[in-house]
């Protein structure tokens, strides 16, 4: 079991700039060292296969799987959550929810149909006074992947976000990079696993995410709202607050069985 940390990662605005700026440069150069490291000496990791993953974002979730609502001012979207693969996190999370935490709380970066970032206190996504600080080392499991619609902790340690990720109140909704015949051929050349190589070209996803963060869900249901989120504009190059405001009026607790959208999931 990973420490739970309590205490405090706050950043400006000009931080929170430079972090989506990274994570741009992360996005845009997919280099082939990069991707044969992630898939080929991530199977060395004990207590996981990398080699032989059972991608459970895949698979169709029992009736009693939870499952977390997120009512927008564009619309409704679902994600199912994974205890078994982030325990930790997820039950923190979902005790987040249950107390209304991310009612009326913000999208604040968008990097145009690759991913947003949501569930801030502030537009802007800067602390405030009711911010959880709560941090968790990240929980890494190889049957989960930053495939298109992956609901990601993202947070910061000791005002860092990069060098080492953690896993905080807010979240990265993942969507997806153009794969090109060129990033096709390089994940293709990186070996490992050829589902997971086969799943981000089918599904779309981040590749460079993969074990940079905790990944607990995957949005199912609703994915024309999450498109449109994912499509909006940011203020500026140097400032990735979405052009329009976007809230999230209402996210609450319910299960798969009274939330089915079967034909999601490709392995039934």
């Amino acid at each position: 079991m990973s420490e739970k940390k309590k205490g405090g990662y706050e950043y400006s605005k000009s931080k929170n700039r430079s972090i989506a700026q990274i994570s741009i440069l992360v996005v845009c150069f997919i280099m082939i060292a990069v991707l044969t490291i992630m898939f080929s000496n991530f199977t060395k990791k004990e207590g996981q296969n990398y080699d032989d993953p059972t991608l459970v974002q895949k698979k169709l979730p029992t009736d009693d799987m939870p499952v977390v609502v997120f009512e927008t001012t564009k619309g409704t979207f679902k994600a199912v959550i994974y205890e078994k693969q982030a325990p930790e996190f997820t039950e923190h999370f979902e005790k987040l929810v249950k107390d209304g935490y991310y009612n009326d709380t913000y999208v604040f970066g968008v990097e145009k149909n690759v991913y947003f970032m949501g569930g801030s206190k502030d537009p802007d996504g800067v602390d405030t006074d009711d911010t959880d600080k709560t941090v968790y080392d990240k929980e890494i499991s190889s049957d989960l992947w930053p495939f298109k619609g992956a609901l990601v902790s993202y947070g910061g340690k000791n005002k860092k976000f990069v060098s080492s990720n953690v896993s905080g109140s807010r979240l990265m909704f993942v969507n997806t990079i153009e794969f090109t015949d060129e990033i096709k051929k390089e994940l293709e050349e990186a070996g490992g696993s050829e589902e997971v190589r086969k799943t981000f070209v089918e599904m779309g996803g981040v590749p460079n995410f993969t074990r940079q963060y905790t990944i607990f869900g995957q949005i199912y249901d609703g994915m024309d709202v999450y498109e449109k989120i994912c499509a909006v504009e940011a203020t500026s190059k140097d400032d990735p607050k979405p052009k329009e405001e976007i809230k999230f009026t209402k996210v609450y607790m319910s299960t798969y069985g009274e939330n089915k959208n079967d034909s999601f999931f490709p392995d039934k």
